[in-house]
């Protein structure tokens, strides 16, 4: 079999890595019945509020039509809410609904803990060299 290049098996790190992060995301929403992607983007409205579609899109590095079903189904369920922009009605915004604010900071919260329990058992120099590693290769990618 042929010995994958160092490129390669870097890619091949990533992906399981990620892969890893969405298990344990999609573990930690099974209570609310969500999917790791739904999850994530419920996080990211419970940390910065309400958002616009394409900045929402743009945090969770997926296309505004891939976030639009996301939201069609959170929708559903009563977890988030649609509001047009008065001054510019092809603006649409996004937020959690009141009645699962309150629950989803909660959960958030604990979810955020324990990624940060995980992280600690490293070093500050191995935090720090795992940030420059990924830095210099996201700056190599763009």
């Amino acid at each position: 079999m042929e010995e994958l290049s160092k490129s390669m098996l870097i890619v091949r790190t990533l992906k399981q890595i990620m892969s890893s992060l969405k298990k344990n995301i999609e573990c930690q929403y099974k209570g609310f019945s969500l999917t790791g992607p739904q999850g994530m983007l419920m996080g990211t409205l419970a940390h910065c509020g309400e958002m616009k579609v394409s900045d929402l899109s743009e945090k969770l590095y997926l296309s505004n039509s891939t976030v639009s079903g996301i939201i069609d189904r959170l929708e559903k369920q009563g977890l988030v809410e649609r509001i047009r922009s008065e001054e510019d009605r092809r603006v649409v915004y996004v937020k959690i609904t009141p009645e699962f604010k309150i629950i989803s900071e909660q959960h958030f919260k604990k979810i955020q803990r324990e990624i940060e329990m995980k992280m600690s058992k490293a070093s500050p120099e191995e935090l720090d060299k795992i940030q420059d590693g990924l830095n210099t290769l996201k700056n190599l990618l763009e």
